[in-house]
């Protein structure tokens, strides 16, 4: 089966007007260097002019990586869309000192237009370039105790890549996490966006997709309730907010993959208490 990634990589954002976690540029490459153990078809990572000849060299020729399974594609996050409208409701000093950048976040709907060759593939997935790392799976799938070994999970493999692929037959794929009692994690948008307001999930932008019709309707629902938002309110929301209005307006449309929390916690007693890493076993 023919299965596509869409990811990024940029790793200069801390302490820019965009926002960004600092001190990730390792990270990102030797995670999305695991990833890749799923073995997709291709990978499309989209990253900037500054960055793609220090990655090309790293993937290319330390990692070995052939580049007709990975590719990489300079884009501007000037350029994003609606890039004036989001940047209106920013507060740019703050955003230097966050960690995580709303472009890249609505990016991951809005790349469509930048590949031409979606309906080639079978399965098409947005996949975090860092998901892979220890700070959500245990020792025990990691390769080792190096700094290397903190990002080369074991359960990121063929297999894996099959089981997703089995699941999105007809449907989009979400990560959920429990958002109620001591799980609960964040609020979402307005209720009046939402058919019938529901807080007791929180989905997850890290991974998601389908088939190629999926997964570009799924993305043209989130810029959809995206213009909204950017007209009508006067922050701006996290993608994963609008990707759970989407879901409980819709749930008939998604599988879900769900967890209660990102890892074992002191005051965790109770063994049925499902983690992030837990949905990656088979």
């Amino acid at each position: 089966m023919k299965t596509l990634f869409i990811t990024s990589i940029y790793s200069n954002l801390w302490g820019t007007e965009f926002g960004g976690r600092p001190s990730r540029e390792y990270h990102y490459r030797i995670s999305l260097q695991n990833i890749l153990n799923m073995n997709p078809t291709k990978c499309v990572c989209f990253t900037s002019s500054d960055e793609i000849e220090n990655l090309k060299n790293v993937f290319y020729n330390n990692f070995k990586m052939p580049q007709e399974q990975l590719s990489f594609v300079i884009f501007d996050l000037h350029n994003t869309k609606y890039f004036d409208e989001i940047r209106k409701l920013k507060n740019l000093e703050e955003m230097k000192r966050t960690d995580r950048c709303y472009e890249i976040q609505y990016n991951k709907f809005m790349w469509k237009y930048n590949i031409n060759e979606i309906y080639n593939y079978d399965r098409v997935y947005w996949i975090d370039s860092g998901l892979s790392h220890g700070g959500i799976f245990p020792e025990k799938y990691q390769k080792d105790n190096s700094r290397e070994g903190h990002y080369k999970i074991s359960l990121f493999s063929q297999k894996y890549l099959n089981h997703l692929n089995q699941l999105t037959s007809d449907k989009i794929l979400l990560l959920s996490k429990n958002n109620e009692g001591q799980f609960f994690w964040s609020q979402q948008i307005p209720q009046h966006y939402y058919k019938e307001f529901d807080r007791s999930k929180h989905i997850i932008g890290g991974l998601f997709g389908g088939t190629p019709k999926k997964f570009l309707e799924f993305c043209d629902k989130f810029e959809t309730l995206l213009i909204q938002l950017l007209r009508n309110e006067n922050q701006l929301y996290m993608e994963e907010l609008i990707m759970s209005c989407l879901y409980f307006n819709e749930k008939n449309n998604f599988t879900l993959l769900e967890f209660d929390d990102w890892y074992k916690r002191e005051h965790h007693n109770d063994p049925n208490i499902k983690y992030f890493y837990n949905m990656f076993e088979l």
